[in-house]
């Protein structure tokens, strides 16, 4: 017998319009990369630099951190910004970050900041996710941009004191409380086991070390159930990155 069940009418969900600009850029390599402008209908009430992580190098990825900036993008031109990204210089996913990776990156970064400053409007904020925020903060420390009223940095462990030459309004340093990072004894001394710490024990340690020509608001956030570029990681419910994020950068006021 077949069972005829009524039809189910379920609200639409609003997705908001995201327009997009793509334009084409050479470095001084010789290089051509492309950069991407994503913004609103209407004029855009601040500006958004998204640098992503050492796993995202194209602007039209599809692993699960390009979803994550993907989704982050959507997110603040809703709230009115404009959010502005370039293909990254692409790195070994098998090997540690090295200063070159970091230096490649903030020169990219960097050409983008400049190639897009006739259309920067509003507060500017940068957001980096680990790679990223490292190159952020050797941009920051190189004096480009100038000046920043906002900088948010997601799961960047900062291990040495970094002096910020630009002028920055605020820091906020993102951890998903499931972020382990782990430290090898000296090679010399095989008695000392590995420590691993988590970002109870290291996230004050790395607002320490983020030195500025003045004094620094530096605002520590630890998100619980999330790892490293805030994916959820273990058991139990975990919360909407995107909405913290969102509001650390300032996107509607």
């Amino acid at each position: 017998m077949t069972v005829e069940r009524p039809a189910v009418h379920r609200p639409a969900v609003h997705r908001p319009t995201v327009h997009r600009r793509v334009y084409r850029r050479r470095d001084p390599g010789g290089a051509v990369y492309r950069t991407l402008r994503s913004f609103p209908a209407g004029p855009p009430n601040a500006t958004v630099l998204l640098a992503g992580p050492g796993s995202v190098s194209l602007l039209d990825g599809e692993g699960r951190d390009d979803q994550l900036l993907a989704g982050l993008t959507a997110r603040l031109v809703e709230a009115g910004a404009q959010v502005l990204q370039c293909d990254l210089p692409a790195r070994d996913p098998n090997s540690p970050a090295t200063e070159e990776d970091q230096r490649l990156r903030a020169d990219r970064l960097g050409g983008l900041l400049d190639g897009l400053r006739h259309v920067r409007t509003g507060p500017l904020t940068l957001l980096g996710f680990s790679l990223g925020g490292q190159a952020l903060l050797r941009l920051l420390a190189s004096g480009a941009p100038p000046r920043a009223d906002r900088v948010v940095l997601v799961g960047t462990v900062v291990e040495e004191d970094v002096f910020l030459t630009s002028r920055v309004s605020s820091v906020d340093l993102v951890y998903g409380g499931n972020d382990l990072v782990g430290y090898l004894a000296d090679a010399d001394d095989d008695t000392l086991p590995p420590a691993i710490l988590d970002p109870g024990l290291y996230a004050d340690w790395s607002a320490r070390h983020l030195v500025g020509p003045r004094p620094l608001a530096v605002g520590v956030h630890v998100l619980q159930g999330l790892g490293h570029t805030l994916h959820p990681c273990g058991s139990g419910p975990a919360p909407d990155p995107l909405t913290a994020l969102a509001a650390l950068a300032g996107a509607g006021h």
